[in-house]
């Protein structure tokens, strides 16, 4: 959903001025809930300068939000996104708000937060933070992916298994296994213990040669 200042032929007037002038500036606003309104942040966007806002009735731990993706979609380079708090783009933690200005950045566009001063590229050091944010990002990412490495590879080494766990447990393995070496039906087999043929065919005896 997304809201307009402009009514009427200022719409066209607008919409041509987009086209002359690369510089686009968006809001972006959002509540968790339908219950609650958006009034007071639009009011805020458009104080601002915001020539279009984006609007989403969405929980800002939620991955994927559709309006929030189709902003960051039409992002060009010149572009500013302007939100009245950061807290409205993410509430997933620092790594997913870094993320997003992240990619804000990467498109070439600039990000403006209204409570947050410091949250400012389109002043002369926006670069400098724009690099800065892109970098903790990016370190991030790489200490999450080597945590979780180092923790699973102690977990292996304490034996723990990933992966799906059995359909079957040992000794139903075991008897499932006896029934087929038998020369009973896989059909029969598996509906006694209510799994697909495929895992009863994919049964094998231990192995005795170590």
């Amino acid at each position: 959903m997304t809201h307009r200042r402009e009514g009427g032929l200022a719409k066209f007037r607008s919409f041509a001025s987009e086209q002359l002038n690369p510089m686009r500036v968006y809001g972006y606003a959002r509540v968790s809930t339908s219950g609650q309104e958006l009034d007071i942040q639009i009011a805020q966007l458009d104080t601002a300068g915001c020539k279009r806002v984006f609007c989403e009735k969405e929980s800002g731990t939620k991955d994927n939000r559709r309006v929030l993706s189709q902003l960051l979609r039409r992002l060009r380079p010149g572009d500013v996104v302007i939100v009245s708090a950061l807290d409205r783009l993410t509430r997933g933690g620092p790594f997913k708000m870094l993320s997003i200005l992240a990619e804000i950045t990467s498109r070439g566009a600039a990000y403006k937060s209204l409570a947050e001063p410091w949250a400012d590229t389109t002043h002369e050091l926006g670069e400098v933070l724009a690099a800065l944010v892109g970098y903790i990002a990016r370190k991030t990412r790489e200490d999450i992916i080597r945590r979780t490495s180092a923790g699973r590879e102690r977990a292996r080494q304490n034996g723990v298994k990933f992966g799906r766990k059995p359909k079957l447990g040992v000794a139903q393995r075991q008897a499932a296994l006896a029934r087929r070496m038998a020369g009973e039906k896989q059909k029969v087999i598996a509906k006694a213990y209510n799994v697909s043929c495929s895992t009863i065919s994919r049964l094998k005896p231990p192995d005795t040669t170590g």
